[in-house]
């Protein structure tokens, strides 16, 4: 029993001082001290917490050393209220394994199901118990991480049950009195307890282990991480001088929505998890990871580990009901009464679903039979409440863990195709059979993105250069001391002095017109006749509101071309107004064709040049629906990521259009001496 932790009370350390705290009554001056020594004593004596005395629930604490779903029911009751499903034992017994014995665990369960709350209900088991010494928690960014981190905070400071069977930490844990600050500095029995409490890391106190009582758990290491944040060389020095490295990692939700769609941050992504997340262990140490996932869109991050670890992945609806046509009327009627009061609706729901229930229950079987909604009467008919309330891409995507796909009858352009549909032409080079060199630019605050395309008579366009330009960005409104119109302006100015250079045969600017209407108007009305070439505002109109022009359409310049048309403003300024959901559905669709072909479009070859920046903002514009819907276009588009240069080159082909090169009849020439009549200069009067 001489190496059992011993607790001793602070007032017995300052007895020993001799005399009565602060002299006078009971005998004079205490030992001699100073005041200053005093009150040292007086400081050290409050951080001091005393040693903590070992569990009287031993028993208790051997049973579950090594049950992991078995300490996860019985110690936290409220966070597993319901019986469990048969994925979340699954889950768990692989979750266990990897942390006894080091392996990799996927999981994706649907939204609702605990996969977080039970893998920190884990990473607790591996601490207390000493399985794992050292947990990282890697989410998307370090904002995620660090709510994981509070949740490891709440449940030491207020699980009851923990406190009585894990002394060893939460004695020193529920010292602080929720306040991080007393953690430096904390004594016990005059010694340092290491305790770390902050927002990043959580570092358990130092006291000597002890195999008897399971204690095991001395500071032991749960630190967080943004996944693109700094991982390599984590470490971390206990004061016995002993080295610690990562043995646990936990990653929340390692993609972004816009990462998931990117090929190129998915890939970096997985090279990451792969070399310095994995690789973080020391050199003799069986690493344990745990992905808690969710799968967005085929071939994400997500699937990757799924497949590649083992792994758990779960839907809500494992079956669905064999009566769909009472299910549609039952979704039919949710519509109808959407803009009811919520207790009327649930009240006829509840009427249709109870009246109907064993031929609507039919055949279905769901993974979490035990999990309904307040207010439903199974899951069953929650789920389908969801798939009405959130829509089927939500539903399929968040509690399915099957992404719907698109639209199998219209197209699908992905940056893998865009990369591939390459010319064998020289950075600038154009082909002499493309006499039409147009450049469009999208500006922002961070670049202006522009892209120089030559077109053939039979609309065949050839990528001759592109970029974002100036290095610095264009506009910042915390750092410029210049208005945002002036900087735009001077910004496209610059711009002008280098397209100019690089590609003296440029015949047509077209500039993004829509966010900085102002700037780029007053840069265009300046521009003219002082540049080689016409400088056009153009602005993008969505489908439903674009409105062909006729011959009397006010302010109209020239003949109206395909969905675009040029026309006078008030201050006598020339500019382009477009459908913008037509030509952005027309410029992916010429990347659907071979290099070359007629009404194709193409990239230059150029070894030192990576394209893959241009292919995800090109395809960022995802074509969802397209459908006609009372005599009109619908296109139904989302975007995810930068789509600048989807933009850009959606005006390149617009302008090449008003330039007189016909997309729909191949093969229409163009004047000889430069564009037609309705892109021709026309001197303005002054």
């Amino acid at each position: 029993m001489n190496n059992l932790p011993t607790r001793a009370p602070v007032r017995a350390q300052s007895s020993r001082a001799g005399g009565a705290p602060g002299g006078g009554r009971g005998g004079g001056p205490r030992g001699g001290l100073t005041q200053q020594e005093r009150m040292r004593e007086r400081r050290e004596s409050s951080r001091d917490v005393g040693r903590h005395e070992p569990t009287s629930r031993i028993r208790l604490k051997r049973r579950y050393r090594e049950d992991l779903a078995g300490f996860v029911v019985r110690f936290f009751p409220r966070a597993v209220p319901l019986r469990m499903s048969g994925k979340h034992r699954e889950f768990l017994e692989q979750l266990s394994d990897a942390i006894l014995h080091g392996g990799r665990v996927a999981v994706a369960l649907p939204r609702g199901y605990g996969k977080t709350t039970l893998i920190v209900l884990a990473t607790l088991w591996a601490i207390l118990y000493g399985h794992r010494r050292y947990v990282t928690v890697i989410a998307a960014t370090q904002g995620d991480a660090r709510k994981i981190i509070r949740t490891f905070k709440t449940r030491l400071e207020r699980t009851d049950l923990l406190n009585e069977v894990f002394p060893e930490v939460c004695h020193y844990v529920r010292a602080l009195g929720g306040q991080s600050q007393r953690a430096t500095g904390q004594l016990a029995d005059g010694e340092q307890t290491g305790i770390s409490w902050t927002t990043d890391m959580l570092v358990t106190a130092h006291f000597e282990r002890n195999d008897r009582f399971l204690e095991s758990a001395s500071q032991a290491v749960i630190e967080a991480r943004g996944m693109t944040g700094s991982i390599r060389g984590l470490q971390y020095t206990t004061l016995e001088g002993e080295t610690l490295r990562p043995d646990f990692i936990i990653l929340d939700d390692p993609q972004t929505r816009e990462s998931a769609h990117s090929e190129e941050q998915t890939a970096a992504r997985v090279e990451l998890i792969n070399g310095d997340i994995l690789g973080c262990a020391g050199p003799t140490v069986k690493i344990a990871a745990v992905m808690a996932c969710t799968v967005i869109c085929e071939g994400d991050l997500s699937e990757h580990f799924l497949e590649s670890w083992t792994s758990t992945r779960a839907v809500m609806v494992e079956r669905w009901p064999e009566n769909a046509q009472l299910w549609d009327r039952y979704m039919a009627l949710f519509e109808e009464l959407k803009g009811e009061p919520e207790l009327v609706r649930r009240r006829e729901l509840n009427a249709f679903y109870r009246a109907n229930r064993k031929a609507m229950d039919a055949g279905a079987v769901m993974s979490w039979p035990e999990r309904v909604m307040d207010g439903d009467l199974s899951a069953l008919q929650g789920a389908y409440n969801l798939r009405c309330d959130r829509g089927d891409a939500a539903f399929y995507a968040e509690f399915q863990n099957q992404p719907l796909k698109l639209n199998t009858s219209l197209y699908t352009l992905t940056a893998k195709t865009v990369l591939s549909r390459t010319n064998g032409l020289a950075h600038r080079a154009t082909p002499d059979d493309a006499p039409l060199l147009v450049c469009a630019a999208d500006v922002n605050y961070y670049a202006i993105s522009f892209v120089v395309v030559a077109f053939r008579s039979d609309f065949t366009a050839f990528v001759v250069d592109y970029g974002w330009f100036p290095e610095g960005g264009v506009y910042d409104a915390k750092r410029s001391d210049v208005p945002e119109g002036t900087a735009i302006y001077e910004a496209l100015s610059q711009f002008c002095e280098l397209i100019k250079t690089t590609h003296p045969r440029l015949q047509i600017l077209g500039i993004d017109g829509n966010r900085f209407t102002s700037p780029v108007n007053k840069f265009a009305a300046f521009s003219a006749n002082r540049q080689p070439f016409r400088v056009v505002p153009l602005r993008g109109v969505a489908a439903k509101h674009y409105r062909e022009p006729t011959r009397q359409t006010p302010g109209l310049y020239g003949a109206p071309r395909l969905r675009c048309c040029m026309r006078v403003n008030a201050e006598r300024i020339l500019y382009a107004p477009f459908d913008s959901h037509y030509w952005h559905m027309f410029q992916q669709r010429m990347w659907l064709l071979s290099p070359g072909a007629p009404g194709s479009a193409s990239l230059f070859t150029d070894a030192g040049i990576n394209h893959r920046r241009f292919a995800e903002q090109l395809t960022a514009d995802k074509l969802r629906d397209f459908y006609e819907r009372n005599g009109e276009l619908v296109y139904d588009w989302s975007t995810i990521g930068q789509n600048e240069m989807s933009d850009a080159m959606t005006m390149a082909t617009v302008l090449a259009n008003l330039a007189g090169i016909d997309p729909v009849t191949p093969g229409v020439t163009m004047q000889q001496n430069g564009p037609v009549a309705v892109m021709k200069r026309r001197r303005r009067k002054m």
